[in-house]
């Protein structure tokens, strides 16, 4: 019985640290259908606080990807500058290649946290 009360408590243990959904979607340019954005080639979006929408790159930068994200991390010197990163679309002179289907997957995240 006493054997079954600890393996009944392990149990329990190991359920209850079970890992969580997926905070976070990678994106590579070699898999990515359209025009890349970006001067990286990976991305992880992730989800942080209220629908703040961040980008990760493998050198471990964090760029503010959306408005909420850029507002709450107004003063913090340790998220980047997403337009360091942000390719100039070549076929506008001025402009830069769209990434909000970025933002829009990094919404899903919020929705599903």
């Amino acid at each position: 019985m006493k054997k079954f009360c600890l393996f009944s408590v392990l149990l329990l243990i190991l359920s209850c640290s079970a890992p969580a959904a997926k905070n976070t979607l990678k994106f590579t340019k070699h898999d990515y259908i359209g025009e890349w954005q970006f001067a990286v080639n990976e991305i992880e979006v992730l989800c942080s606080g209220y629908k703040e929408i961040y980008g990760r790159t493998n050198d471990g930068k964090i760029y503010a990807l959306n408005g909420s994200a850029k507002g709450a991390s107004r003063n913090d010197p340790s998220i980047s500058k997403v337009e360091d990163m942000w390719l100039d679309d070549p076929k506008w002179a001025g402009l830069k290649i769209s990434y909000g289907d970025f933002i829009t997957q990094g919404l899903t995240i919020c929705e599903n946290k």
